[in-house]
């Protein structure tokens, strides 16, 4: 069991991250006892941290003041059971800090932030704008680092802006591009602790020293991730492989689309209550639905 502290730093992040899905009724309101039931069948499982407002938990069609209640609820149900992450993206660099600031009212350990939507901000502005949300929202900084999503990369001209400040402390690598993973791994080792942010590469970027996934589909198999990512920190990376090997093939079929709506369709195929995405988004189809339990989201 993690034990609470007032912020997370570099050296203590390790283990399973997830975010977790926000349940909605059919009418798009939140569900807040399918959200509580998520939350402790993570936490039972043993994950080292919770991420509350990530991309897989929806933020993007939620509002601020949802956001800040949905933050103050899973804080007052996890409490220091687990880590605490709250995404915080919004395209104003106020907004972030406003976020930023109530979650630390709440206890959380420290924010998600990748580089704001639309905008498409510089290097030296991204830098800028990840500087002030760090030194003013008040908690450590995960980068989130997904330029098919977000339209820019966190590259290196604003990684070496940033890289020495003590509260920018880790990045969540989503790029899907293992030599940049290499890459910014070397060059800002003991600076800036990688984890892994692309699904269908756990395992090769554990065998890299890489102590933490954080990861999605853990919304669907907690438990399996946890066994994984402990098999692999222990060195019994035979056994890790074997382990998820039963597991690719789902993370394999989320990163060909509609991720968020394959997430809630495996959970509710082994009986969770995930409910439905909210709009823009579409629940599968039936046919969909059909290939996420082919997967083995139902076993």
């Amino acid at each position: 069991m993690t034990s609470r502290s007032s912020v997370l730093t570099q050296s203590s992040i390790e283990g399973v991250y997830t975010p977790v899905v926000t349940p909605f009724h059919d009418d798009e309101t939140i569900n807040e006892d399918a959200f509580a039931a998520t939350l402790e069948r993570q936490v039972t499982a043993g994950v080292a941290g919770i991420v509350v407002g990530g991309t897989t938990g929806e933020y993007y069609a939620m509002t601020l003041d949802e956001r800040r209640d949905q933050l103050a609820t899973a804080a007052s149900i996890v409490g220091d059971r687990a880590m605490l992450v709250a995404g915080c993206n919004t395209g104003a660099t106020r907004d972030i800090i406003s976020l930023a600031q109530h979650a630390a009212e709440h206890g959380y350990h420290a924010i998600m932030l990748s580089p704001p939507p639309t905008s498409l901000p510089s290097q030296s502005q991204l830098a800028e704008h990840l500087a002030l949300a760090a030194g003013e929202g008040g908690l450590p900084i995960i980068l989130y680092n997904y330029p098919a999503r977000a339209g820019v990369e966190i590259g290196v001209e604003c990684l070496d802006a940033i890289a020495d400040r003590p509260d920018i402390i880790a990045m969540k690598e989503s790029s899907g591009d293992f030599s940049r993973f290499l890459s910014v791994r070397d060059r800002y080792a003991g600076r800036i602790e990688i984890m892994c942010g692309t699904d269908d590469q756990a395992f090769d970027y554990m065998m890299w020293d890489v102590r933490s996934w954080l990861a999605g589909p853990a919304n669907v198999f907690p438990v399996e991730h946890v066994r994984f990512v402990e098999t692999m920190l222990s060195g019994r990376h035979q056994l890790g492989r074997d382990l998820y090997a039963a597991i690719l093939p789902f993370t394999q079929y989320l990163e060909t689309g509609n991720y968020n709506a394959k997430v809630k369709a495996a959970m509710i195929e082994r009986g969770l209550p995930a409910g439905t995405v909210r709009r823009p988004m579409t629940p599968l189809s039936a046919w969909a639905r059909s290939s996420t339990a082919s997967t083995g989201a139902n076993r």
